[in-house]
C-alpha cells in the first residue's frame, strides 16, 4: 500500500461520510463544519504515516503517536477528536488489511447516549387527536399530519424517508403491502412491510389527496397545501407545538421527545413483545436492523441496553427461563 492509494481510499471514505450527512435532515452548518474538519484531520494523519515510511499494515502505535505530537494542554478535546476520526478510518481499512492494528479506546465517550424518550399507545393518540387543534387551514393538512404521524408510529420510519416517500413507491395493493425505501441514511434501500391498517389509511389518504389535486399528478407521496413535498421544518415546528398542546413533556433521565422518538418507541416495543412471546430476539435481532435500515443489528441492539423497560422485561425472561429449566430436572 503506497501513499497515493491510501489517499484514494481515504477520499472514498470521506464521501461516503459526507453522503451520509447530506441525507440528514438534521444536519446545519456546525455538522459541515465539523465534517470538513475530519476531513483535514483524516489528511494529516494519513500524510503523518507518508513522513514516517508508509509502514504497512498500519500499528498502533503510529496512531498513538500522531495525537501525541498534535497534543495540546489548553485543548483537552483536541486530541480525543483526533483519536476517535483516525480510528474510525483504521477500523475501514482493516476491512481489506486484516493485520491494520486498531488501539483501545484511551478516552472516555465525548458524549453518552441517552435513553431515549418513548411514546405510549396512549400518547400517540393524543397527539393525532389533537392535530386539528394545530392544523386548522385546508381540508388536507390535518390529514396529512395524521397520516404522517401514524405511519411514523406504526412502522418506525425515519422522519426524512416519509417526507421524500414518492407515490410510486407505496405498493398499496399486493400481499403484503409494503413502502419502497430509496437510499436512506447510510445510502440503503429496503421495504417497509405494513399493517393492513396501516396500508388502508394510506389509501384513504391518497383518495383525498387526489380531490384536492383535482387530476394534477405530483410526484411526492405527502404534500402540502401548494402540492409540493413537505418541508421537514415545518412538520418540526408542528410537532413541538402539538407537543406543548397535549402537554406531553420530558421524562426524567430520558431525551427530550421528537418526531424521532416515533422510531424508538417502535423498535422497544417490538422488541418488548418478543421478550415477553419467549421468542429469539438474539435470532430475529438482524431481521429488525434491516426493516429500520440500521447498518447492523448492534444498532438495534442498543435498545436492549439502553432502555430500562427493556432491560426489566429481559431480566424477567430470564428468570421464567432459569424457573422452567429447574422445573424440567
Amino acid at each position: 500500500m503506497n501513499f497515493a492509494a491510501l489517499s484514494a481510499f481515504a477520499e472514498e471514505f470521506m464521501a461516503l461520510q459526507s453522503a451520509v450527512a447530506r441525507r440528514d435532515p438534521h444536519q446545519n452548518n456546525r455538522d459541515r463544519l465539523s465534517l470538513r474538519h475530519r476531513e483535514k484531520l483524516l489528511r494529516n494523519f494519513i500524510a503523518y504515516w507518508h513522513e514516517h515510511g508508509d509502514q504497512w499494515p498500519i500499528r498502533s502505535s503510529l496512531l498513538l503517536d500522531w495525537v501525541a505530537v498534535g497534543s495540546d494542554r489548553q485543548q483537552p478535546f483536541r486530541d480525543q477528536r483526533r483519536f476517535y476520526v483516525a480510528r474510525a478510518f483504521l477500523q475501514q481499512v482493516r476491512v481489506f488489511e486484516p493485520a491494520t492494528e486498531i488501539p483501545d479506546n484511551i478516552f472516555k465517550p465525548l458524549q453518552r447516549r441517552r435513553t431515549p424518550h418513548l411514546f405510549s399507545e396512549q400518547d400517540t393518540l393524543r397527539l393525532i387527536d389533537a392535530i386539528a387543534q394545530v392544523r386548522r387551514c385546508g381540508a388536507l393538512r390535518p390529514l396529512t399530519f395524521s397520516t404522517l404521524l401514524g405511519l411514523l408510529a406504526s412502522t418506525g420510519m425515519r422522519i426524512g424517508e416519509a417526507i421524500n416517500l414518492r407515490v410510486e413507491d407505496a405498493r398499496l395493493d399486493v400481499t403484503p403491502p409494503h413502502l419502497l425505501i430509496h437510499e436512506s441514511k447510510f445510502g440503503k434501500s429496503r421495504y417497509v412491510v405494513l399493517h393492513p391498517s396501516a396500508a388502508e389509511h394510506l389509501r384513504l389518504y391518497l383518495d383525498k389527496r387526489a380531490e384536492m389535486l383535482r387530476g394534477r399528478q405530483v410526484e411526492p407521496f405527502f404534500i402540502n397545501g401548494h402540492g409540493a413535498r413537505l418541508d421537514y421544518n415545518s412538520q418540526r415546528m408542528a410537532f413541538i407545538r402539538l407537543l406543548r398542546l397535549t402537554g406531553i413533556e420530558a421524562v426524567a433521565g430520558q431525551k427530550k421527545p421528537t418526531v424521532h422518538s416515533f422510531r424508538h418507541s417502535f423498535a422497544v416495543r417490538r422488541l418488548t413483545l418478543w421478550h415477553r412471546e419467549r421468542r429469539d430476539v438474539q435470532q430475529l435481532l438482524p431481521h429488525l436492523a434491516v426493516y429500520l435500515g440500521h447498518l447492523g443489528p448492534e444498532n438495534t441492539y442498543w435498545y436492549v441496553s439502553g432502555t430500562p423497560e427493556l432491560l426489566l422485561e429481559a431480566s424477567a425472561r430470564f428468570e421464567r427461563q432459569s424457573k422452567d429449566e429447574e422445573v424440567a430436572r
